[in-house]
């Protein structure tokens, strides 16, 4: 699974992050499956631990989601997404399309 930042809403005076959206994305060859979503997050600009907006990195704000989150509950979210492609996909037993043709027509 990869856990990707989409978005952060900060509060302008601080630069103190309270609203981080995500995705998870899980992939198996040519399909892939996501989920979306948000978290609001409570913090401390006096805080000794405190890092400035702009030396925040991906891996530091996912880290702080993945805390706040349920990570086990949201990857299985993704993971059945995705099964559930698989098995459609296995499932399938007809296909169109013509030999002379590229995908998409190009």
């Amino acid at each position: 699974m990869k856990w990707t930042i989409k978005n952060m809403k900060r509060t302008i005076d601080d630069g103190l992050v309270i609203e981080v959206v995500f995705e998870i994305i899980a992939k198996d060859q040519q399909l892939i499956a996501s989920k979306l979503d948000k978290v609001t997050l409570v913090g401390d600009p006096s805080s000794p631990d405190f890092i400035p907006f702009e030396n925040l990195t991906e891996e530091i704000v996912v880290g702080w989601v993945k805390s706040e989150v349920d990570v086990v509950a949201l990857e299985g979210e993704v993971q059945a997404i995705l099964d559930k492609k698989i098995a459609k996909k296995n499932a399938m037993t007809t296909k169109s399309g013509l030999p002379w043709q590229k995908p998409f027509g190009f």
